[in-house]
């Protein structure tokens, strides 16, 4: 199946090797379920958004229908088995919570560090 999208995300939005997470999604380096919900969620909220924000609402229909196509390409990908669901119970869990809230707030606290004194490297 090869990619329709003829968008390039800007470099803010891509690690080191260039990929995006549009990308990683469709690797398979999330559980399945959260990407189709992430695309899912997004094309309701530019939806919602447009005319509001902005009294053109071009770019907010533009950015609906990109995470429209990844949601069904995702929803495709899943079908024929290539992404899962791996990680989703710990994803959902709260077992646990408080260390990994620790864990996830300190890296946050790292990372806007590095990024002050130019010392980050990007993900």
């Amino acid at each position: 199946m090869t990619r329709t999208t003829k968008t390039t995300p800007p470099n803010y939005y891509v690690d080191r090797k260039g990929h995006d997470l549009f990308w990683e999604f469709e690797q398979g380096k999330y559980p399945a379920s959260l990407a189709i919900g992430f695309c899912y969620f997004n094309m309701l909220k530019y939806e919602r958004r447009a005319g509001r924000k902005t009294e053109d609402p071009t770019e907010d229909f533009r950015k609906a229908k990109r995470y429209f196509r990844e949601y069904k390409r995702l929803l495709e990908l899943r079908r024929v088995g290539k992404i899962h669901d791996q990680g989703l119970p710990l994803a959902l869990s709260y077992d646990n919570f408080k260390e990994r809230e620790e864990t996830y707030l300190a890296r946050l606290e790292r990372l806007e560090a590095q990024i002050k004194t130019g010392e980050a490297k990007f993900l």
